[in-house]
């Protein structure tokens, strides 16, 4: 248990650690940058992109996308402290556009997204899962935006640390949002 911990600190560093790198020949990778018009940085995140509201994944903005970019992707991350970040949502092979929409369906290929695909956690379907942390304490989520070099070679439906690991040898350039979100007593008392 303890090696398995020590190698999830270990893979939610360097994944957290890589959204700051940029490595790019072309168009500038400084001002690649990945925004939400539901909420900003250091704002709360909407109850309907959590497991309190309808829980689908937030529509995303992404601009100045640095060439030569071959494919987007995203992957949100809670922090539940230094041994514990678990992966929410993996996607990857996302075409270089400039929006990716609200309420991706729960399936490994994203037809609406070019063949898209996502990512899962053990025991659940691929796509993303909503932030459904424990009431009364506030916890930091990470929506990371990463422009890839080459579109990756990894089956929608893999899990989230497989998906993590390829994205974070492929990154071009990212931006990141994050919010808090706090769920109250009353909310976890109606479950």
């Amino acid at each position: 248990m303890r090696r398995r911990r020590l190698l999830m600190t270990g893979g939610a560093a360097f994944f957290t650690g890589i959204s700051g790198c940029a490595r790019t020949s072309g168009q500038s990778a400084a001002n690649f940058n990945a925004t939400s018009p539901a909420f900003s940085t250091n704002s709360e995140l909407p109850t309907r992109f959590t497991c309190d509201g309808a829980g689908v994944s937030p529509p995303l903005i992404v601009e100045n996308i640095p060439k030569p970019t071959a494919a987007l992707a995203v992957a949100v991350e809670y922090d539940r402290g230094v041994i514990n970040e678990p992966v929410l949502w993996t996607l990857w092979n996302v075409p270089t556009q400039n929006r990716i929409p609200a309420d991706i369906p729960r399936t490994a290929t994203v037809d609406s997204l070019d063949g898209a695909r996502q990512g899962r956690r053990p025991g659940q379907p691929p796509g993303y899962d909503p932030p459904c942390p424990p009431a009364g304490k506030v916890y930091e989520h990470r929506f990371q935006v990463h422009a890839l070099s080459e579109e990756l070679r990894v089956k929608g439906g893999a899990t989230h640390d497989t998906a993590r690991d390829a994205i974070g040898n492929n990154v071009l350039a990212s931006s990141r949002i994050t919010v808090t979100y706090t769920r109250s007593a009353e909310t976890t008392e109606q479950e």
